[in-house]
């Protein structure tokens, strides 16, 4: 098992104070918080290291007990070492790595359950057979909801309210989606600003248009031109939602083949900007004047 060192997962000095301590907590939070980190496995595991070691520096009592074990044994941070060597009942722990799992009574890491949880004793020589009585942090549960948004709310930003049941009771929850979100994208809430005790994870999809699709950021929009322009060329005009612009169509196009236009697609949260795919769909007038089917007859004779 691996020794943690809480004082530099805090990046503070073992002689700080509570306020300094507390300080240097809420700044690492902040930065790793998952709502700034959706989806993110790295700053997630960084985020529960964080409160792990706020929650032993910032308690009186449990900074003592941890403070005595790290002297008397004289530990490093990341150093290996075998509890069975303190008296310590090896089953308890998972193993030699430092793990979180949802499975440890704390929700925190083998090494805070194994100090301040399930630390059993293997006789009566363990020096630290009062070490704990165990501290068990409950872990939140996740409700689950989505929202379907434009493509227009989704450039701008827009709102949601959703209806959850509370303990049966029906609980307005106001949701902020910000503008540049990503399909699929999941927004993260606090139940407990909504009495619910429960964190909320709010999925949102982003719909297509009869015209236009997002694939990652990138626009996928259809152009419809007649034969003769896909086969002459031509320049075609294209609305998007940022305005509207004049394209040159290749010589010798054909239905399906995709023109890409750099920059002029979706713009995410944090500034990266997609292209505009344009596919080309050729289309057979329905409708024919009489010099144009004299002349499809010509071609069809020629051919």
């Amino acid at each position: 098992m691996q020794y943690r060192d809480y004082y530099e997962i805090l990046g503070v000095d073992k002689k700080s104070s509570s306020d300094e301590i507390k300080k240097a907590y809420r700044k690492l939070a902040k930065k790793y918080h998952p709502d700034l980190h959706p989806d993110d496995k790295e700053a997630e595991k960084k985020f529960t290291e964080i409160n792990e070691a706020y929650e032993v520096l910032s308690d009186e009592e449990k900074r003592k007990k941890y403070d005595m074990f790290g002297k008397n044994a004289n530990f490093q941070g990341g150093q290996n070492f075998d509890p069975r060597d303190f008296g310590f009942d090896f089953s308890n722990f998972g193993g030699n790595s430092y793990t979180y799992t949802s499975s440890n009574s704390s929700g925190f890491s083998d090494f805070f359950d194994g100090l301040f949880g399930n630390f059993g004793q293997a006789g009566k020589s363990s020096r630290f057979s009062n070490f704990g009585q165990g501290f068990a942090k409950k872990k939140k549960q996740s409700l689950d909801a989505s929202v379907s948004i434009s493509i227009e709310e989704a450039i701008n930003g827009t709102t949601r309210i959703i209806n959850l049941r509370n303990h049966g009771v029906p609980t307005d929850i106001n949701v902020t989606i910000p503008k540049g979100i990503k399909n699929n994208n999941k927004i993260r809430l606090d139940g407990s600003k909504y009495g619910v005790d429960a964190n909320i994870i709010v999925k949102v999809n982003i719909l297509d248009e009869e015209n236009l699709r997002l694939d990652g950021i990138d626009f996928i929009k259809k152009i419809v031109v007649s034969p003769w322009d896909a086969y002459f060329g031509t320049k075609k005009k294209v609305e998007t939602k940022s305005g509207s612009f004049m394209v040159n169509l290749p010589q010798g196009s054909t239905t399906g083949k995709k023109i890409r236009l750099k920059n002029r697609g979706y713009e995410d949260r944090k500034g990266n900007k997609g292209d505009l795919i344009l596919e080309i769909i050729i289309d057979n007038p329905s409708k024919l004047t009489d010099k144009q089917i004299e002349l499809y007859k010509k071609l069809k004779e020629e051919e």
